[in-house]
């Protein structure tokens, strides 16, 4: 081999040696740039997928401006201003008496304001000649047996009480209204007498069941 093929053999080893270096870092830049990218792609991914954080509004219930309307009393709601007659207004607090007694005997409200209204005109100190006391008339011989049963008919609201409780039982007794007014004026006994002799109305039990009509009339408007 000439000197001269030996100079250039080993000028082109040289030559390949020094290659090697640059290919090297042409790889390492080439991967840190691949390795750049994914990492930028993943986070623009990640950054895609994340949802933002709900924003909460605050509800502001506003205060009530004013205090509700109460209930209206029992009294209130039952008594009426139109029960009247004769001029008298039955008081407020015996209206409200007479309907709960009504409502626990199980008679007719307009039914006891016709009795009322015909016995006494709604006076609870009406007195008769023949010992009949109050807003329903109850005769003196039945006060003894009231009292026993805790109704004293020299009350208001007892002698209500009193004259709801015989209508109830006559109602029961005899399962018509005016006979049982009949019965409730003149006694059971006299009142058989009567219905024994054909007698099935009277002047007393008309009137009544007529301010009955009315007082069904009245309660319905």
């Amino acid at each position: 081999m000439s000197a001269h093929e030996t100079t250039r053999r080993t000028a082109k080893r040289k030559r390949r040696r020094n290659y090697g270096p640059v290919i090297i870092l042409a790889l390492v830049c080439a991967a840190i740039f691949a390795a750049g990218y994914c990492m930028g792609v993943r986070a623009a991914d990640k950054a895609a997928l994340t949802l933002p954080e709900p924003v909460l509004e605050s509800i502001n219930t506003p205060e009530p401006t004013a205090e509700p309307s109460a209930a209206p009393s029992t009294e209130e709601a039952l008594w009426r201003d139109d029960i009247v007659t004769g001029g008298n207004l039955l008081d407020p607090d015996l209206q409200v008496t007479m309907q709960a007694c009504c409502e626990e005997y199980g008679v007719p409200y307009a039914l006891a304001l016709a009795v009322a209204d015909v016995e006494s005109r709604f006076d609870p100190d009406a007195t008769s000649s023949t010992n009949d006391y109050g807003l329903m008339q109850i005769n003196k011989v039945n006060h003894g047996w009231l009292l026993e049963q805790g109704i004293d008919p020299m009350t208001p609201a007892g002698n209500i009480e009193a004259g709801v409780l015989f209508l109830s039982d006559y109602l029961t007794a005899y399962g018509d209204p005016e006979m049982a007014i009949m019965a409730y004026n003149c006694g059971p006994s006299g009142a058989q007498k009567l219905w024994a002799s054909g007698t099935y109305h009277t002047e007393h039990s008309s009137k009544v069941m007529d301010r009955f009509d009315y007082w069904t009339s009245i309660l319905e408007e």
